[in-house]
């Protein structure tokens, strides 16, 4: 009993210790924690203000408004007086040029000192300190521009040379203050100073220089910051003028300085470099930000510019097949145009060349592209999509210089400008097929379409007779190959295979009425007859029967709509009873052909 009694008392001990312990963690937690016992409350401080959110305007002072609405009249009251000064010609000339510099540079000094935004702002954003230094930007190109044109205190050559000089520095700016909107001024004043200070006696080898300084600016710009608002101004910009140019330099007019040969020469080659240029620079600035380097940084959008810049993207992914970054639409539109536009402003420059000349040319860049694409690129990079499609496009633009060049009596160029197309969409959907191009197979389809289009509005409503016998041939191409398609998409995508299958089949029996129609007419309803037949026939076991039967069936319709409306007026007895007996006669053996091969009725289950 008494080991018993000392066990029990160590138990009492223990329980002991332990509810003292949990008293005093008990009185440590209320010392800690403020007393809620009642009696007089205290008042809860307000939380105080996030000093990073602005205060609204009403919590402002009233000198702070006083000295707002005074500094505002008091610039308000400047612009009177100075208004008030130039009208009674207090103010000469100089000194407004004078004063337009200095407050440029004034506006330049006082955005340099407001504080730059944070360095994960967005880049297309417009702050106080952007404002001024476009202010002042802007103030500089005015006074140059009035300096030239209002008051001729120095000629429109020397204003150009400061256009230029104010657009670099304006893109100098812009790199230093990653600001999108300061090269969008600075090039935009550049690309319209053409317009803005005209010459009376343009150089064309000048004009070019010009051209390709201002557009590697922009260039550069793109480059190095990513801005694509900024590439698509200088793709724009540089295409329109040289265009422009390109229209002027063959003629050479009294009033352009200049011989013909150099203006020939300086556009072919800035023709030539800007075609390279542009199809480089989307390529270029994907690989010079995979380097990583703080020079080529990626651009911070804001949230509605970077949405619609996705959107844009998944659009083109829709249409292409292939997976699209942000950067994708300036991949794929400029690298594709740019060399077509070059070609284009090349056979306007040299507008005596033969077009054979062109559409080779078109033809070797397709050949280049293709070999890219096949050979340096991994076959699902988007860079292999956008080149083998360039070389699609190429290629057919090539097809349709060639058609021009090779036109004649023998074979007239709009024959081969529909033989050729053809085969290019065969070419491309069997490319496709193999190498699994979403973008060519789309352009093969597109040109199928388009061209079989083409013949039955041809035949349906422009044609009146008989025509050349090499277009016939070209429509006949058309419909072999919307008739391959069908035969290719009978049983993948059924929808599109049927429409080319019936477009054929219309375009075949328009073709038909206008051949044999300037033969003789009862040769047509024959001829509808027989084919309507073999289709009722063919039918029974073709690849698509309820498309075949339908045919058929409409096709057997219109041929006694024929016979009732047009063979019985005007044929004569004779042949018109042996068209009706005919006809009547295939209409009964078709008859009894497709009900001898009627499918018998399944054989009963064995007991």
């Amino acid at each position: 009993m008494q080991t018993e009694n000392e066990l029990t008392l160590e138990e009492r001990v223990a329980r002991l210790e332990t509810t003292v312990a949990a008293i005093a963690a008990h009185l440590d937690g209320s010392a800690a924690r403020p007393d809620r016992s009642p009696g007089p409350r205290q008042t809860a401080r307000p939380a105080p203000r996030n000093p990073e959110q602005p205060h609204p305007l009403a919590s402002k002072s009233a000198e702070w408004w006083l000295a707002r609405g005074g500094a505002g009249l008091t610039c308000v009251a400047l612009v009177l007086l100075y208004q008030y000064a130039v009208d009674r010609n207090w103010i000469t000339p100089i000194v407004r040029i004078v004063m337009g510099t200095s407050i440029g540079a004034a506006l330049m000094w006082w955005g340099f000192r407001i504080p730059r935004d944070a360095k994960n702002a967005p880049q297309d954003t417009v702050g106080f300190r952007e404002v001024l230094l476009g202010a002042g930007l802007s103030a500089w190109y005015i006074t140059a521009y009035a300096a030239a044109v209002f008051y001729q205190l120095t000629s429109l050559s020397t204003a150009r040379w400061l256009f230029v000089v104010l657009s670099i520095a304006g893109a100098w700016l812009a790199l230093r203050e990653k600001r999108a909107i300061l090269a969008i001024l600075a090039l935009g004043v550049g690309f319209a100073t053409p317009a803005l200070l005209p010459s009376e006696s343009p150089s064309i080898p000048a004009f070019a220089v010009y051209l390709a300084a201002l557009t590697a600016v922009g260039l550069v710009l793109y480059l190095m910051r990513g801005w694509q608002s900024v590439l698509w101004l200088t793709f724009g910009a540089f295409w329109w003028l040289a265009g422009l140019a390109a229209a002027l330099s063959p003629f050479v007019p009294a009033r352009v300085t200049g011989s013909a040969t150099a203006a020939h020469i300086a556009m072919t080659l800035l023709l030539l470099a800007a075609g390279a240029t542009f199809v480089r620079v989307p390529v270029l600035r994907r690989r010079l930000v995979a380097l990583q380097s703080d020079l080529y940084t990626e651009p911070r959008q804001s949230a509605a510019v970077e949405s619609l810049q996705r959107e844009v993207a998944n659009a083109l992914e829709r249409l292409t097949g292939q997976k699209a970054a942000i950067d994708s639409l300036p991949l794929w539109i400029v690298t594709v145009a740019s060399p077509l536009l070059a070609i284009v402003d090349l056979a306007i420059v040299w507008r005596g060349s033969p077009s054979i000349l062109w559409g080779l040319s078109a033809l070797a860049m397709a050949a280049f592209g293709y070999r890219l694409a096949m050979s340096s690129r991994p076959s699902g990079s988007e860079v292999a999509h956008v080149e083998v499609t360039a070389a699609a496009i190429w290629s057919l633009a090539g097809i349709f210089w060639l058609a021009d060049a090779f036109g004649s009596s023998l074979f007239p160029s709009s024959s081969l400008a529909l033989m050729g197309p053809s085969l290019h969409a065969f070419a491309m959907l069997s490319f496709s097929a193999r190498f699994d191009f979403t973008a060519p197979r789309r352009i093969g389809f597109l040109t199928a379409f388009v061209a079989l289009f083409v013949v039955i509005v041809w035949e349906g409503i422009v044609s009146g007779g008989l025509i050349e016998s090499v277009w016939t041939i070209a429509e006949l191409s058309v419909v072999a190959l919307s008739l391959w398609i069908w035969w290719t998409l009978r049983a993948t995508d059924m929808m599109k295979g049927r429409l080319f299958g019936l477009g054929a089949y219309v375009g075949l029996m328009l073709i038909d009425a206008r051949v044999l129609g300037s033969i003789w007419s009862p040769l047509v309803t024959a001829s509808y007859a027989v084919a309507g037949a073999v289709l009722l026939i063919v039918g029974r076991r073709g690849a698509d029967r309820t498309m075949m039967r339908q045919l058929g069936g409409i096709t057997l319709v219109v041929v006694v709509a024929r016979l009732v409306m047009v063979d019985l007026a005007a044929v004569e007895t004779i042949w018109r009873v042996l068209l009706f007996l005919g006809c009547g006669a295939l209409f009964l053996v078709t008859s009894r052909h497709l009900q001898s091969t009627r499918d018998a009725p399944p054989p009963e289950p064995a007991r």
